[in-house]
């Protein structure tokens, strides 16, 4: 609240980030599904819900931009987190005017990609201290806080809720649904998350002295 007392524009200036994996049907596990027929007591359909796959996904927001989806092949390790931020990330913020991306403050959780030496070194270089996470002397990323971050209050379960409207097959499906799904947000309804919301989450988590506040939510 600092930064917003010297700066009115602090929030417009942060990219929230995270990623996220996505499953078949948005589910872990599915039981296998029964057939029965009178005239062949014999009938079956294999099925193969209980087969799990999936794909991680990053993304970004800020202001009323979004940036991504940007799809990890693999599990998530420092250096293909690395390699999104030297490599891909500048692709991915071309539709972000210049000067915001001058200014950019980088947000980011506690993952253990996001703290290995190589990803802490390359932010310090390019951001010097304007970035949030876990080891950042200046600008401290709580752990365990998803109630202040804007993919996880906001985004992650929206882009859910659209994605898994209809069922997918395979994972370049779902891919490509995520991607639709990214494309059809409003911009209108990102800034509001990134703005009214993320002002109101801090006032409560101010009042609750930094504590669980969630709950305070749900009467307001």
């Amino acid at each position: 609240m600092v930064e917003l007392e010297d700066d009115p524009h602090f929030l417009k200036k942060i990219m929230w980030t995270d990623e996220a994996r996505f499953h078949n049907n948005g589910t872990v596990n599915h039981h296998n599904n029964h057939f029965w027929s009178d005239s062949n007591p014999h009938l079956f359909s294999e099925s193969h819900k209980q087969v799990r796959w999936g794909v991680n996904v990053w993304c970004g927001i800020i202001d009323n931009f979004l940036e991504g989806p940007y799809f990890f092949e693999h599990n998530l390790k420092g250096n293909r987190y690395l390699n999104l931020l030297e490599k891909d990330l500048p692709i991915l913020m071309e539709n972000i005017p210049l000067q915001q991306r001058l200014d950019l403050i980088w947000q980011q959780d506690g993952a253990p990609a996001h703290n290995t030496l190589a990803v802490r070194a390359f932010l310090n270089k390019l951001y010097g201290d304007n970035w949030f996470g876990t080891h950042n002397p200046k600008m401290q990323w709580p752990p365990r806080s998803p109630d202040l971050s804007v993919l996880d209050f906001f985004f992650w379960g929206y882009l859910k809720n659209e994605v898994y409207k209809e069922e997918l097959k395979n994972v370049e499906e779902l891919k490509t649904k995520i991607t639709e799904c990214c494309k059809s947000i409003k911009s209108s309804v990102i800034s509001k998350a990134t703005s009214t919301e993320v002002m109101k989450r801090l006032s409560f988590c101010l009042a609750a002295n930094r504590k669980q506040f969630e709950h305070l939510l749900k009467y307001n």
